[in-house]
């Protein structure tokens, strides 16, 4: 008998391998997952869905979009400050800043899967 998951994340990557790879991570944690290459995806496919309880998004994307702008999109879908995780290979000072300002945690690639675990878990737990 298998259980419902009863937590929701969007996962966005225009990587397939990496796509497909967090997707199934996630699933093996009990997330159910809305995963796809580009935002216009995603944003098609959030309509009767619950709110996501995580927003994760490579910073580099297609068609122009970044991780903060993707993320941007989809709370504003949502209408919810979605906690949300950009994974990425940039470490510059503005994406930090730009980041930060809209509470947004940055992990840098490679990350660990137990270490993305535990900031899933903490930016969840964080109080809106």
């Amino acid at each position: 008998m298998s259980t419902k998951p009863d937590r929701f994340a969007v996962v966005i990557d225009d990587e397939s391998i990496i796509l497909a790879g967090m997707e199934i991570m996630l699933d093996t944690w009990g997330y159910q997952v809305l995963a796809a290459e580009d935002v216009e995806t995603v944003l098609g496919k959030l309509p009767g869905r619950p709110v996501p309880d995580v927003i994760l998004s490579d910073y580099r994307l297609r068609d122009g979009w970044s991780g903060i702008s993707a993320i941007r999109a989809v709370r504003e879908a949502c209408g919810s400050a979605v906690p949300a995780i950009i994974l990425t290979g940039d470490t510059g000072p503005e994406l930090i800043a730009t980041a930060k300002a809209e509470q947004v945690r940055i992990l840098h690639k490679p990350v660990q899967p137990n270490d993305l675990r535990r900031h899933i878990d903490a930016v969840i737990a964080q109080p809106g």
